[in-house]
């Protein structure tokens, strides 16, 4: 199985960012992300309001919960849900220490590769870390 460099073929957009420090960094627009999850399972992930729907890379039948299980970068074990209203993820180690809220979600996809997602409407957008 493949993350986003290797085979994520079917990309909605490409966008190209420039930073302050002139750095420019290629951002993706998709419907949904490939993640591993704590375990090293590959899995993908869309968003619909609140609920993840989690599909495995496998094609088999997949599942909608308010959380997402996630490798951050790293190899931490995090997980998060999203809040709507706010428009924020709220992210909690699995250590259980004190959790926090950001806009954005540091995940390592299949391949290993560190990426940042967000959310634009009901989009990722997706940037290589």
């Amino acid at each position: 199985m493949y993350g986003f460099r290797a085979g994520m073929g079917a990309v909605a957009g490409l966008m190209v960012a420039i930073s302050a420090g002139g750095a420019v960094a290629q951002q993706r627009v998709v419907a949904e992300i490939p993640y591993v999850t704590c375990d090293g399972s590959q899995w993908r992930a869309s968003l619909s309001g609140e609920q993840f729907h989690h599909r495995p890379a496998n094609g088999d039948a997949g599942h909608s919960d308010r959380i997402i299980r996630y490798r951050t970068w790293g190899g931490g074990c995090w997980q998060a849900t999203w809040n709507s209203s706010s428009r924020t993820f709220f992210h909690t180690p699995a250590s259980g220490a004190e959790g926090h809220p950001d806009t954005i979600l540091n995940f390592e996809d299949w391949d290993g590769a560190r990426w940042t997602a967000r959310r634009d409407g009901s989009d990722w957008v997706v940037t290589p870390g």
